[in-house]
């Protein structure tokens, strides 16, 4: 499919994260685009990096190109709230209902390992990306309906068996008393921390880079087609050479006496980019929100169409963050030295408040104030430019005026917010300053879960509608998508769990080389499957009615 329209953010809004740019922002490995490799992968925010990542770990000198439309790491991972925050209970009813429980289990495990094992990797490698600070993520009830709920969520995952011990509960009384905020009616508190998303993408970049990796920014992808060439090109796996010519064939690299793909195999894409054409066996869309714009899903699965009514299976929706400085009285989340509140979250997770290290907050969210739908306008410059001036500071205002107006019990009159003091004619007076202010493009599925793996036709992979929730669940489901690229090309059955792989592996292969036994799994609601494209097609089609 041909791409769709301009997803370069405009560069006046760079994000905290963005600005300065990391060290990759422009780089391309080669000043000429390579014209054929192993495996390309479309994307080079933290699902399109952990993929690289993984593979050249595992196989240092795998043929990988990366293309990327803009700078590296400029898409979701680098506009987002900066936070990783781990949910080990909050859909589990909806998990064990459609999946059973063991998988919603299965899920808050999965977070879990993941949040160890990003923090694990930026320990040992020493990656500086503000993850010191980490303490603890306070989801704070608004009402008592929202309270009953995250209890009932939380204790069907202590019920079914789930790892929840340390997750705690405050009710109103204690959860005033440490966070000063007055309309809370309780709060569930578990691990979290703050994160800057692009130094971490950074350093996977780096060390694939040191592995071969082959990037290249500013080539935006425009089709991904079957290679029509007729059995030319003959596939050699190690190979990255920017020969024209499609027929020359190559000395085949021996990973460990591992076939990694197939010795003679006709590169299956064409991937035509704004700077020429590259030729892979197999692809990998990182794309997030955007994946529709190359690939269709839905036209994989019998009885779908392409028409105007086809379903859009990954939505891409806007959300807004800001970075605050405070230069009241209040400058840290919790009121009790013995809590370190680095995290908060509200009204289900749609809000949420980080404290970077510098003592800056950075607040998300705050769709209610934008103006129109958060689908609509995505692309269009102008209309963001205008919008976000307004929008975001009158979220700032109602946000620290009305969420987070702190029990009077506390401070002396007149009644404080976080940053200012309410006026005798009722007004909030809050005293802030605005550093920075943007706005990310999330991948929204139509079943709330991300899409990770093959899909039903070719050799395309995808690894992308995480729901505004990445940070807690790609690094160790990119390892997975890794791992079934490199098994299903062994002629091994992969359907996500370690234990159920079809056959046996000799020792020294893929599975020790993936440490499966212990990572490479992911739940069963992400895999991509024509049973799971056929529901999400018709929940699609059935919001899009709905809206007609």
């Amino acid at each position: 499919m041909p791409s769709g329209p301009e997803l370069t953010p405009s560069a006046s809004r760079l994000s905290a994260w963005l600005d300065p740019p990391t060290k990759f922002a422009m780089f391309r490995t080669t000043s000429e685009l390579p014209a054929r490799a192993d495996l390309v992968i479309i994307g080079s925010s933290f699902s399109g990096a952990s993929v690289a990542y993984h593979a050249l770990k595992a196989y240092p000198g795998l043929s990988i190109v990366m293309l990327e439309a803009g700078d590296a790491c400029e898409g979701a991972s680098g506009r987002n709230g900066g936070h990783l925050r781990p949910d080990f209970y909050t859909y589990t009813s909806k998990i064990a209902t459609k999946y059973g429980p063991e998988e919603a289990v299965r899920l808050s495990k999965f977070e879990r390992d993941n949040f160890e094992a990003v923090k694990r990797l930026i320990k040992e490698a020493g990656v500086d990306c503000e993850t010191g600070h980490a303490g603890e993520t306070w989801q704070v009830f608004l009402s008592q309906e929202e309270l009953d709920e995250g209890l009932r969520e939380l204790t069907m995952m202590r019920d079914l068996g789930g790892d929840v011990h340390d997750v705690k509960v405050y009710m109103r009384h204690e959860a005033v008393k440490v966070t000063g905020i007055q309309g809370c009616f309780g709060a569930i508190v578990s691990p979290g921390s703050p994160i800057s998303p692009t130094k971490l993408v950074s350093h996977l970049i780096e060390q694939s880079l040191i592995r071969g990796l082959n990037l290249q920014t500013h080539t935006r992808v425009l089709r991904v087609a079957l290679n029509q060439s007729n059995g030319a090109a003959p596939f050699s796996a190690g190979s990255n050479t920017t020969s024209d010519s499609e027929s020359d064939e190559f000395e085949r690299v021996d990973m460990n006496s591992l076939r990694i793909f197939p010795k003679k195999l006709s590169y299956l894409h064409k991937i035509t980019t704004s700077r020429g054409t590259v030729l892979a066996n197999k692809v990998v869309h990182a794309t997030n929100g955007y994946i529709d714009t190359l690939l269709s899903m839905s036209s994989d699965v019998p009885g779908a169409t392409n028409s105007r009514n086809s379903a859009v299976l990954v939505t891409p929706v806007r959300g807004h963050a800001v970075e605050v400085a405070p230069v009241g009285n209040r400058r840290k989340l919790s009121l009790d030295p013995n809590h370190n509140i680095t995290t908060m979250d509200f009204h289900r997770g749609w809000e949420y408040l980080i404290q970077r290290p510098n003592g800056n907050f950075v607040l998300g969210g705050g769709r209610q104030f934008g103006m129109g739908n958060d689908t609509e306008s995505l692309n269009n410059k102008t209309t963001l430019e205008t919008e976000i001036e307004g929008s975001l500071d009158l979220f700032v205002r109602y946000f620290f005026t009305q969420t987070l107006c702190f029990d009077n019990a506390h401070y002396l009159a007149p009644p404080k917010t976080v940053f200012g003091d309410r006026g005798t004619n009722g007004d909030y007076s809050v005293d802030y300053k605005i550093v920075k202010q943007w706005t990310g493009t999330m991948g929204f599925s139509a079943d709330d879960f991300p899409l990770v793996g093959k899909v039903p036709s070719g050799q395309e992979y995808c690894i992308v509608g995480f729901n505004g929730r990445g940070m807690p669940r790609i690094f160790l489901a990119a390892k997975a998508l890794v791992r079934m690229i490199l098994l299903e090309d062994e002629g091994y059955r992969y359907d996500c769990q370690y234990s159920s792989t079809i056959g046996s592996l000799p020792s020294n292969r893929i599975e020790r080389k993936m440490d499966a036994a212990e990572y490479a799994y992911m739940p069963q609601c992400f895999d991509v499957t024509e049973e799971r494209l056929t529901r999400m097609i018709n929940l699609a089609r059935l919001h899009n009615e709905a809206q007609l």
